[in-house]
């Protein structure tokens, strides 16, 4: 049973784990796929190793920090041959499991200065507080066409296999 205390607490690291990511973390990539070829501020954000998972094939592990930037460099760089300007959000939900801990699923449209989409992506982050701040631990992503999660990962509940 969930108490006052702990439901005050979940509160807060939803606050805290919202703000860290739509308000410090998003902007931060933002500008720096648009102005720089410098993915190697990502290790504020992200943690080694990684869990990568996408449509390309199996999971995989991104081991050390540097293979996180590499990752990010390689999205930097399609992205801005694309003339990269902005991100818009276009759907997101974030579930906090407890005060260490939670995950955010969006829906990006990655845009150019016109507005024109190059590239709409639903991701789920898993997030985690580590003893140098919150880190995204693992990283699912899938391409859609869809304009909300709902429609690219619905939930489920209560259903049998």
């Amino acid at each position: 049973m969930t108490q006052a205390s702990d439901r005050a607490a979940l509160d807060a690291t939803y606050a805290e784990i919202t703000g860290w990511f739509f308000e410090n973390y998003l902007p931060r990539w933002v500008t720096a796929v648009e102005t720089s070829n410098d993915a190697s501020f990502i290790s504020d954000y992200w943690a080694a190793p990684l869990w990568v998972g996408d449509e390309s094939g199996p999971v995989s592990l991104a081991l050390t920090a540097e293979d996180v930037t590499a990752w990010f460099q390689a999205t930097f760089d399609r992205l801005q041959a694309a003339d990269y300007t902005h991100t818009a959000v276009l759907d997101h939900r974030v579930t906090v499991f407890n005060q260490y801990g939670g995950a955010i699923d969006v829906i990006w449209s990655r845009c150019r200065a016109d507005d024109s989409e190059i590239e709409r992506l639903a991701v789920h982050f898993v997030i985690a507080r580590r003893s140098d701040g919150l880190r995204i631990v693992a990283i699912e992503t899938a391409f859609t066409d869809s304009d909300t999660l709902d429609q690219v990962w619905p939930i489920r509940r209560g259903e049998g296999p």
